[in-house]
């Protein structure tokens, strides 16, 4: 499975997010390719510890709907209700959101993510890589990169 702690597999998502464009379309959603950007990085920021979370309180089905989403390769579902945490950010500049993301991939080359996740609790750093490449490529596939 591709894990944002191994260099090639933070490379092929860079490349991949470096073809998005501020005018590409949803296949499915509500958010705008920039609002989606904004979310990712979030979602970065969270397992980097850059934001906290608080637990949302569903231990059981946050433990089953962990192993499906990080230990399976079953298609995410689409519109799946966020955690607050991960939609805090506003866009700004196209060119400083997609640098943002990007720096935030490479983080994942020197630190070690390990903080809690509001619905599947505190995960591995092996866990977090995995969790955040899936995470990219269901919305990079959302707007068909």
């Amino acid at each position: 499975m591709p894990n944002l702690s191994v260099q090639r597999d933070r490379d092929a998502v860079v490349r991949r997010l470096r073809q998005l464009a501020p005018e590409a379309t949803r296949r499915w959603g509500k958010m705008t390719v920039h609002q989606m950007l904004c979310h990712v990085s979030d979602q970065m920021r969270v397992a980097l510890g850059d934001i906290p979370s608080r637990d949302m309180g569903r231990w059981f089905t946050g433990q089953m709907a962990r192993v499906v989403a990080i230990h399976t390769s079953i298609p995410w579902p689409r519109g799946v209700p966020t955690a607050p945490e991960m939609q805090t950010a506003k866009p700004a500049t196209w060119d400083d959101d997609i640098a943002a993301c990007e720096t935030l991939i490479a983080r994942f080359g020197v630190e070690r993510p390990t903080s809690a996740h509001p619905a599947f609790g505190t995960l591995t750093a092996r866990e977090w890589g995995i969790l955040s490449a899936k995470h990219l490529h269901h919305h990079l596939t959302q707007f068909g990169v």
